[in-house]
């Protein structure tokens, strides 16, 4: 839908942070620094920093993958949102306060100044503990589909979905028969 800018580059995100951390680490081994107590009380504020910024990145890469899987879902198919209309509807606030969060990370992308941003690491937690429990509210719909019709087991999660979202598109449903019945090999429509 283009309405966010999502983060990319975690691997080298990720790997200047354990690049930055490790120059600490060796810095902490020179005598200067362990002879210096503003060299100990600088390099403890770093050190919290970038600890502080990892745990912040890996709790966002959790998030930001969580909402991309359910936005596709819920905004991809009006009969899940018709089928989990309370799981549209928290999804609907976590989506509202996700694509805030991005838009004013997408206005400053210094780190240090985004890890500044009132309660981040608090509304990260939130943000991903209400996708979780959309997500299994998800699965066990899922589940009780596969239980009413036992060849749903047959295909995964994300075919699931397809198949149920459009289920009013025959023709976009096709595609995943040959999973459910081994003996098909076409589907011809009249008309």
């Amino acid at each position: 839908q283009n309405k966010v800018r999502l983060l990319k580059g975690w691997d080298m995100l990720f790997g200047k942070l354990e690049s930055d951390l490790s120059s600490l680490s060796t810095m902490k081994q020179s005598p200067y620094y362990k002879n210096v107590r503003e060299f100990q009380e600088e390099g403890n504020r770093w050190e919290e920093k970038l600890s502080q910024v990892q745990a912040t990145f890996d709790a966002w890469v959790d998030v930001q993958r969580r909402w991309v899987y359910l936005e596709g879902i819920f905004f991809g198919s009006a009969d899940i949102k018709a089928q989990l209309p309370a799981e549209f509807s928290r999804f609907k606030a976590v989506d509202s306060e996700f694509v805030q969060l991005m838009r004013r990370v997408s206005q400053n992308s210094l780190v240090l100044e985004v890890m500044d941003i009132e309660n981040l690491s608090r509304q990260l937690e939130r943000q991903a503990d209400l996708m979780s429990r959309i997500q299994k509210a998800l699965g066990e719909y899922l589940e009780r589909q596969r239980a009413a019709f036992s060849r749903f087991y047959f295909v995964g999660d994300e075919d699931l979905l397809e198949i149920i979202g459009n289920g009013k598109e025959p023709r976009k449903v096709v595609v995943h028969l040959s999973k459910m019945f081994a003996a098909l090999s076409a589907v011809h429509f009249d008309g």
